[in-house]
């Protein structure tokens, strides 16, 4: 279906572009859709959601959202805010008396701000890949989990909050600084919001998000529960590619329980859109005040600065000054999943995209639909990138390999002169954009990088996107 209510948005450009990208990254189903001034005017389905059975993907089916499930978390943390329930600039263990951190002298001064915006200074952890190797069900063929080396009986218990709680306390690793000193994404911060919610409201995450956001928004198709997912008319298969890059299918959804906030939510596009139209609105939802104005303008400020022109809200990303407008949004992925949600506050327009395939850019085809809708050509990126070479002495710095709790291992060296990057298995061009600052180009889509230096000007750790990883030495003093 489509609706031109605009004098730039060219649908037939926009299909060509998406039709591309999934015929580049090999994805079998996307489903698109805009919203602007309240009235849909775009919203259609690509490729299948079952590849085996030729089952198309059509406007209602649903999809994981991975991450995108945050903002759904922040925007409830807002509600409770209003009710007096909670206060963002109270400590977190005010809510979940058991919480701490390894350094003592940090742990009642890590505000719900904090965890909010991603700078509690707990670096990325194993914890949600032992959740959902504890609580999945794995395929036949399967690649080895990147922690335990496959073996699932070495995973630690972690099915509720207060495992979640003894594991980010008992841990081996140390604080990535105070709070508020460093932006590092963190899965972990976001599934306690989820304990947080539950504590204050006595409800079950699940419940509280029914009841407070996706009833009144008519959201039907939507819920973190696999068990209602599965009672779905159409909902998608998932599919990821192996180290081979062979596309495997899967019917196997990854659950972990005690990280459902921070990104175990299904949906489909068009309940997304209704979604986006509250923020659109401000708050509202026809006659209805779900959130004040005040709250929304919280959830999307700009606090801290993770890439050029990208700062970090309350579960969302904000671009300030994007050719005029500012650029709103989140993006999620897990096994079978790619998602990424956002809206335009100065045009009234929010655009979602799913997809069903692990690595497909859902971001670049969200904002292809935004560069159309504006005027711009479709492949303008959100960041322009400006290389700047660098002399050997500047390049050396960045060699190294740098590894996440989470399993990510980024290795930096040089080949004939020039940075490589071999991103776990896969290697790819590194393009100089500063003395301390790179992107690594990836298959077309930039993941900005940048050197993090102790007082000594020796490198600890690289930010890669919106994640701070530690630089595998003995001697790293932090």
């Amino acid at each position: 279906m489509v609706r031109e209510k605009n004098g730039f948005f060219d649908p037939g450009a926009f299909q060509a572009f998406t039709d591309g990208m999934m015929e580049k990254h090999g994805a079998p189903g996307v489903c698109v859709g805009m919203i602007h001034k309240g009235e849909v005017v775009y919203l259609k389905g690509f490729g299948y959601r079952n590849l085996e059975e030729k089952l198309p993907v059509t406007e209602n089916t649903v999809f994981g959202v991975a991450s995108v499930t945050k903002s759904f978390t922040a925007l409830a943390i807002s509600h409770l805010c209003e009710k007096g329930l909670v206060s963002i600039e109270e400590p977190v263990n005010r809510y979940l008396h058991n919480f701490r951190v390894p350094d003592p002298k940090f742990t009642g001064k890590i505000l719900i701000h904090n965890f909010l915006t991603h700078t509690s200074g707990i670096p990325p952890l194993p914890s949600l890949n032992y959740a959902i190797v504890e609580s999945s069900q794995p395929d036949e063929k399967k690649e080895p989990n990147k922690e335990t080396g496959g073996k699932r009986d070495e995973v630690p218990s972690l099915k509720d909050a207060d495992s979640l709680i003894e594991f980010i306390a008992t841990h081996e690793y140390r604080l990535l600084g105070a709070p508020g000193e460093f932006v590092s994404y963190s899965n972990d911060c976001y599934a306690l919001l989820g304990a947080i919610i539950q504590a204050v409201s006595g409800d079950t995450y699940e419940d509280f998000l029914q009841e407070n956001i996706l009833k009144p928004l008519g959201m039907n198709n939507t819920t973190t529960r696999l068990d209602k997912m599965l009672e779905f008319p159409e909902v998608t298969r998932l599919y990821y590619k192996d180290r081979d890059d062979s596309l495997l299918g899967s019917d196997n959804w990854q659950e972990a329980p005690a990280f459902t906030a921070c990104g175990f939510l299904k949906s489909s596009v068009p309940d997304l859109l209704k979604y986006l139209n509250l923020y659109i609105n401000e708050g509202r939802v026809g006659g209805l005040r779900l959130v004040s104005s005040p709250s929304v303008s919280r959830m999307i400020t700009s606090y801290y600065l993770y890439n050029p022109d990208r700062w970090y809200g309350y579960g969302f990303n904000v671009r300030p000054d994007y050719h005029g407008v500012t650029l709103v949004q989140h993006s999620g992925s897990l096994k079978g999943v790619a998602s990424n949600i956002g809206y335009v506050p100065e045009r009234d327009l929010g655009v979602a995209v799913l997809s069903n395939m692990s690595g497909f850019p859902a971001s670049k085809v969200w904002l292809g639909a935004v560069n159309l809708f504006l005027g711009l050509d479709v492949e303008t990126p959100i960041t322009e990138r400006e290389i700047k070479p660098q002399p050997m002495d500047r390049l050396v710095k960045f060699v190294g390999t740098y590894r996440s709790g989470e399993g990510a291992c980024v290795k930096l060296h040089i080949v004939d002169g020039e940075i490589k990057a071999t991103v776990d298995s896969k290697t790819y061009s590194v393009y100089t954009t500063g003395p301390d600052t790179a992107v690594i180009d990836v298959d077309g889509v930039d993941d900005h990088i940048r050197l993090l230096t102790d007082y000594d000007g020796k490198v600890w750790a690289l930010r890669y996107g919106s994640r701070v990883i530690l630089k595998e030495t003995d001697e790293v003093e932090l």
